[in-house]
């Protein structure tokens, strides 16, 4: 397989006057044409400052004799010279030479990784051999590079020894391949050297998890057999002794507490190490929303005891940040939101956030407009560094088209994680709120304790391509001006599978349910009771229009089900295009009855790919829309819809 480049043409051509002769002009292939006058140039391009004036130019052939197209692929990735064929040439023919002679060293390691220990490489410069030319010499511009790459054989692994490896055990259960045969080091695989090389950070990341922190390979033999193409391998590792969790230092802490930082870690001095638990004291230090970064490092050697000292380095993050957001639907209308955060008060993470909010912008009267105020106080590790104590403050007014509720809320509650996966959390909280609907006006007074739990795999949050996101909760209530006692009970999950390997194209589903039980609909809060519709429900349906009618008035339901499938497809590293089917209704019973059936929707949209995650575009319409619905609808915002 062949493979050629060039180097781009300059745009301009250069023309110098000749002798004694004030003016010489003369006609040339390129569209521009310069002279010189009296030392001065006109009508020339500006030199590229960036290219040097001895800059040595080149073309490059590369043939890769009898290989397929991924190994062609391979050598074209590895080779320097075609890579920058249509860059800033080398300097000068010394670097140009240079960048040369690196490429035995490039294509080489390029057939030992792909299993070919036997191959050739060969390169001529203007036809000559490259170590033939001094580094001032004067060549082409710009100069032929030939490369032909003979790979030989593809070898396999053949006698295949492993010192020192660890027995399997649990600590490798949460591992899909956690031993060298499982990543391709085994006799008669192709004897890629990556096997070998990811074989021995196994073994080091297996012994680390089981209480060896200084495991090191002390031994590596590889025998290349050209009579045979087999490549024996013999690895040698030292596990090291074992050690426990040593002494904390913190570095870095201005505001923060160094004492409450390294506690907020997890980490326990005298505890048996585990890399494990160092990766989550940082991810739960980051959540903390501090520091610009955070990193332990661990000591090279241990201490006496076997302890392994430990080093956290933090740089904090500004006291106070504000931001905000916007969104459009176009049967929801525009929203638009904004906050402002203390994110450390005292020295001990604890974050102070005020935040407003305007949605259901669709027309210009305010009164249909709805608000949404809230003061929202968290302090980070109160019982243990995973669990926090949150107190929220907030008011809000809703105003869909069946009714209008506003409400001021005051909730507290502890959130703990159980592992980095799992959360648990309980609450308790007040709600006085005042409805108008078509039934008059009704006064709530309603005591909530939320409990739940939360599942959470997903490998993004707001982009996610493999994972679950599971959250069940209960929430026994009571309602004072009416006298009900009863609990809402809530499930919802979302499942993601990608199809490929990269993750391009992701299969994501949704489903979600709830139950009112113990109160009736006239008895309920409109902002407690289920409907369904808008840009997190049923897509293509106005917020909150689909449920249970009275006089065909949506009413609100007593029990919902609803879910989405999504196929992703990520086209280019920018952009992307999603297609979606949604379903869902609300109930007037305690559990799902389908008496109103359930309403069907289905679009498309488009994703720009950002570093916060991807902005969306979706339209949706509904497929069986009754009197009064839309044809269709548009959501915009940030992060895909579940």
């Amino acid at each position: 397989m062949r493979a050629t480049g060039r180097k781009r043409p300059l745009g301009s051509a250069r023309f110098v006057a000749i002798a004694a002769s004030l003016l010489s002009t003369s006609l040339c292939p390129y569209d521009a044409t310069a002279f010189e006058l009296f030392g001065h140039r006109f009508f020339e391009a500006e030199p590229d400052p960036d290219i040097s004036p001895d800059a040595q130019r080149y073309t490059i052939a590369i043939d890769t004799v009898g290989a397929d197209d991924d190994l062609h692929a391979a050598v074209l990735a590895a080779s320097a010279l075609w890579s920058g064929r249509d860059e800033t040439p080398p300097p000068s023919t010394a670097a140009f030479l240079s960048r040369v002679n690196a490429e035995y060293g490039r294509i080489t390691a390029a057939l030992y990784r792909t299993g070919h220990y036997g191959g050739a490489v060969e390169i001529t410069v203007d036809g000559r051999d490259p170590d033939a030319l001094a580094p001032d010499a004067v060549l082409p511009q710009p100069v032929a590079v030939a490369m032909r790459v003979t790979p030989g054989p593809l070898f396999r692994f053949g006698r295949v020894e492993i010192a020192g490896a660890p027995p399997t055990g649990p600590e490798d259960a949460d591992f899909k391949k956690s031993t060298p045969a499982e990543i391709g080091l085994a006799a008669g695989e192709p004897a890629r050297a990556g096997a070998v090389t990811g074989s021995e950070k196994l073994l080091i990341d297996a012994w680390r998890r089981r209480g060896h922190p200084l495991a090191s390979i002390v031994k590596r033999d590889t025998v290349a057999q050209h009579d045979s193409s087999t490549l024996d391998v013999e690895i040698t590792i030292d596990p090291g002794p074992a050690a426990t969790f040593g002494p904390l230092a913190v570095t870095g802490t201005s505001r923060m507490n160094p004492e409450y930082t390294a506690w907020m870690t997890g980490i326990e001095s005298g505890t048996r190490y585990d890399p494990a638990v160092i990766e989550r004291g940082q991810k739960n230090l980051r959540r903390l929303q501090v520091f610009s970064s955070q990193r332990i490092e661990e000591a090279k050697t241990l201490g006496p005891n076997g302890e392994l000292p430990l080093t956290l380095n933090v740089a904090e993050r500004p006291l106070r940040v504000i931001g905000g957001g916007v969104s459009y639907a176009t049967e929801d209308g525009a929203g638009i939101e904004a906050y402002w955060q203390h994110r450390n008060l005292w020295g001990h993470a604890e974050s102070l956030k005020l935040s407003g909010a305007v949605n259901g912008i669709a027309g210009v009267d305010p009164k249909d407009f709805n608000y949404d105020l809230s003061a929202v106080f968290t302090r980070p590790g109160v019982i243990t560094p995973f669990t926090d104590f949150t107190a929220e403050l907030s008011a809000t007014r809703e105003t869909p088209d069946t009714y209008t509720e506003t409400a001021i809320t005051v909730r507290v509650g502890l959130s703990h994680a159980i592992t980095e996966q799992l959360a648990a959390s309980v609450g308790l909280g007040v709600t006085a709120s005042r409805d108008e609907d078509s039934q008059g006006t009704d006064n709530f007074l309603f005591t909530g304790l939320p409990l739940g739990l939360t599942y959470d795999s997903r490998d993004d949050k707001t982009d996610p391509h493999e994972g679950f996101n599971a959250k069940a909760s209960v929430e026994p209530f009571y309602e004072a001006n009416f006298g009900n006692a009863g609990a809402i009970l809530d499930a919802s999950v979302a499942s993601y599978l990608p199809v490929d390997r990269e993750g391009r194209f992701v299969i994501a589903g949704r489903l979600a349910a709830g139950s009112i039980l113990g109160a009736p609909i006239d008895e309920m809060p409109n902002g407690r009771l289920y409907y369904a519709g808008g840009g997190s429900s049923v897509r293509g349906y106005a917020y909150r229009s689909l449920g249970p009618k009275e006089n065909g008035v949506v009413t609100g339901g007593l029990s919902h089900l609803e879910g989405s499938l999504e196929l992703r497809a990520k086209v280019t590293d920018s952009f992307g295009v999603v297609g979606f089917v949604d379903a869902g209704n609300a109930f007037a019973s305690s559990y799902p009855d389908f008496s109103g059936g359930l309403r069907l929707a289905a679009g498309a949209g488009i994703r720009y790919y950002t570093g916060l995650g991807p902005i969306r575009l979706d339209v949706a319409m509904p497929l069986d829309p009754e009197p009064g619905d839309s044809t269709f609808g548009v959501y915009i915002g940030l992060g895909q819809s579940f």
